[in-house]
């Protein structure tokens, strides 16, 4: 099934190597682009968004309070947080966000392994389980 994925950096190069690397492994896939966090924002009602990578760094919020914001607006969105910064309060506020957190410099595989897990179903949480959904 095709996706709609948005890159939000604000680097122009950093967008086109993650741009590059998704539609040479999901060709079908439609890449959006923003340049900071309320670009993001802007364009949550223009397109059906079905996955975010967001850098960490960058103008206005940054990847966590973005992330935080796209969650909250959209909760089945995917979002992976790229960044230089392996702090361990950085890493854990990524993974508290059910974000996945994809270190820099950014290598292929790990975000080819990323879009794949993306792109399945997402599992019931413990939540959803505790409340006697269908499954």
């Amino acid at each position: 099934m095709s996706k709609t994925v948005i890159v939000v950096d604000d680097s122009k190069l950093s967008r086109m190597h993650v741009r590059g690397i998704i539609l040479r492994n999901k060709p079908d896939w439609t890449v959006i682009e923003a340049a900071n966090s309320a670009e993001l924002y802007g364009k949550l009602d223009e397109s059906d968004i079905h996955i975010a990578i967001i850098d960490f760094n960058m103008p206005g919020d940054n990847g966590l309070e973005a992330a935080a914001r796209l969650l909250q607006a959209k909760p089945d969105i995917r979002v992976a947080i790229i960044t230089a910064n392996a702090q361990d309060s950085v890493v854990s506020g990524i993974r508290a966000l059910g974000a996945a957190f994809m270190p820099k410099p950014l290598e292929e595989e790990q975000m080819v392994r990323f879009l794949a897990a993306a792109s399945l179903p997402r599992r019931p949480s413990s939540n959803d389980a505790a409340g006697g959904g269908a499954g």
